[in-house]
C-alpha cells in the first residue's frame, strides 16, 4: 500500500489534457478535410457550365442554379457531419437523429440536383467514408445499400449523356475511393479510442491509489480508536450514574476515564507520526507513483546506498513530498528529478545532504515563486528547526527547483 504525498485526489493532469485535446484537433480536422474537399465538386459543374464542355443529352441542357443550390446544401452537410463527428469522438456510438438523418438527406437532394454523374458519386462516396462509422452496424448496413443505388437513381435527371461503360467503371472506382477513405477513417478512430482510454485509465488508477489510502487511514482510525472511545463512554455514563450513590467510586471512573483519554491521545500521536515520519525510500516510490500516473517520468539519483538517521530521513522524505506535492499541483510537467547528494565544507568540514526536486513545466502564475505558498512555509521552518536551508526558485527553462540543505 503506497501513501499519496499530498491530501485532496489528483486531477487530470494539464499536460495530458493539453495532448488529448491536440490529439482531437488533428484527428477532427483530418476526417473533416475528406468532407470539406466535396465542396469543390459544384463548382466543376459551374466550369462546365460556362465552358460548355461535355456531351449532353437530346432536349436537355445544363444549368447553373442546380450545381449552385448542391454547394449550399452540401455546406450544411458538412456542417451537420462535422458535428456528429464531434459527438463521436466525446464517446458518443448513437447518433443524433436529426443531425444523422439531416446529413443524409442533404446527400441525397445534392446528389439529385448535381448535373454530373462523378461528382454525385463523389458525394456518396466522402460522406459514406465517416458517417459509416457513426452509427450502430444495423443501421449503416441498411444506407450503405441505399447509397450505393442512389447515384443510378439519379441518373435520369442528369443531362449528361455518358456511355454505361464509362458509368459502371466510374462507379467501381469511386467505390474503391470511398472503401480507402473508410479504412483512413477507421483506423482514426480506433486510435483515438485507445488514447482517450488510456488516458482516462491512468486517471482512475491515480484516483484509485488516493482512495485507497483514504480507506487505509480511515480503518487504521477506526481499529486504533474504536476500543479507548469505546471504553470512555462506558466510563463517564458509569460515573455520571454514581456521582449522587458513591461519589468516590465516581471519581475513581472519571480517573481511569482521563487515563483512557490520555492514553488514546498517544495513540493518535503515535499513529499520526506513523504517517509522517515515513522511510525516505518509501517516500520517494510514492511519489513517483503518484507523478506518473499524473503522466509525469521521474528520475531518481543518489537514493541507491543514502544512509541517514531517522530525523534527518523524515526531514529529507518531508521535502521530497511538498516537492511532489508542487509538481502535481502547480505545473504542467513531463519530467520530475529527485536528487540527492552530499557536501562537504572545505573550511570547516560540516558534512550535508542536498535534496533536490525540479519539474521542467511550472505554472505561470501560483504560489509563492509557483510553489505552494504556505507548504514551502511550513516546509522551510521545518527545516530550518533541523539546522538546515531551504530555497526555492524557477529555473531558465520555465521549470521550478525546490532545494534543501540539511545538515549531517
Amino acid at each position: 500500500m503506497t501513501e499519496d504525498p499530498v491530501t485532496r485526489a489528483p486531477r487530470r493532469g494539464p499536460e495530458a489534457d493539453r495532448r488529448l485535446r491536440i490529439a482531437r484537433a488533428i484527428i477532427m480536422s483530418t476526417l473533416a478535410f475528406i468532407t470539406v474537399t466535396v465542396l469543390a465538386l459544384p463548382l466543376a459543374e459551374f466550369a462546365s457550365f460556362f465552358a460548355g464542355a461535355g456531351p449532353v443529352a437530346e432536349g436537355r441542357t445544363l444549368t447553373w442554379w442546380r450545381p449552385a443550390a448542391a454547394e449550399v446544401l452540401l455546406v450544411v452537410m458538412v456542417v451537420l457531419l462535422f458535428l456528429l463527428l464531434r459527438d463521436r469522438m466525446d464517446g458518443r456510438r448513437i447518433p443524433d437523429p436529426r443531425l444523422y438523418w439531416g446529413s443524409l438527406a442533404l446527400v441525397a437532394a445534392s446528389v439529385l440536383l448535381l448535373q454530373t454523374p462523378v461528382t454525385g458519386m463523389s458525394v456518396v462516396g466522402a460522406w459514406w467514408a465517416i458517417g459509416a462509422f457513426l452509427a450502430p452496424r444495423r443501421r449503416t448496413a441498411a444506407v450503405t445499400a441505399g447509397l450505393v443505388l442512389l447515384p443510378w437513381a439519379a441518373l435520369p435527371l442528369s443531362p449528361m449523356d455518358t456511355h454505361p461503360a464509362v458509368l459502371v467503371i466510374t462507379w467501381v472506382l469511386m467505390v474503391l475511393w470511398a472503401l480507402l477513405l473508410a479504412s483512413g477513417t477507421l483506423a482514426t478512430l480506433w486510435l483515438w479510442d485507445i488514447t482517450a482510454e488510456a488516458v482516462e485509465g491512468q486517471h482512475a488508477r491515480a484516483r484509485l491509489a488516493v482512495t485507497e489510502e483514504r480507506l487505509r487511514f480511515a480503518r487504521d482510525m477506526h481499529d486504533l480508536l474504536g476500543h479507548s472511545l469505546s471504553a470512555l463512554a462506558v466510563k463517564s455514563e458509569l460515573a455520571s450514574r454514581l456521582a449522587e450513590r458513591d461519589p468516590a467510586r465516581a471519581a475513581a471512573e472519571m480517573t481511569e476515564v482521563n487515563e483512557l483519554a490520555r492514553q488514546a491521545l498517544q495513540q493518535v500521536r503515535s499513529a499520526v507520526s506513523g504517517y509522517r515520519e515515513v522511510s525516505l525510500a518509501d517516500e520517494v516510490h510514492t511519489v513517483g507513483e503518484v507523478l506518473s500516473a499524473s503522466g509525469t517520468r521521474v528520475r531518481v539519483k543518489g537514493l541507491d546506498g543514502l544512509e541517514l538517521d531517522p530525523g534527518q530521513e523524515s526531514l529529507a522524505a518531508w521535502v521530497v513530498r511538498e516537492g511532489g506535492t508542487n509538481v502535481l499541483r502547480h505545473s504542467d510537467a513531463t519530467e520530475c528529478g529527485i536528487v540527492f547528494s552530499r557536501t562537504e565544507d572545505a573550511g570547516t568540514g560540516e558534512r550535508s545532504l542536498v535534496v533536490e526536486v525540479s519539474n521542467d513545466r511550472a505554472h505561470p502564475l501560483g504560489g509563492r515563486e509557483g510553489g505552494s505558498g504556505n507548504g514551502l512555509a511550513g516546509l522551510s521552518e521545518r527545516v530550518a528547526l533541523g539546522g538546515g536551508v531551504l530555497t526555492s526558485s524557477r529555473t531558465r527553462d520555465g521549470g521550478f527547483l525546490l532545494r534543501a540543505v540539511l545538515s549531517l
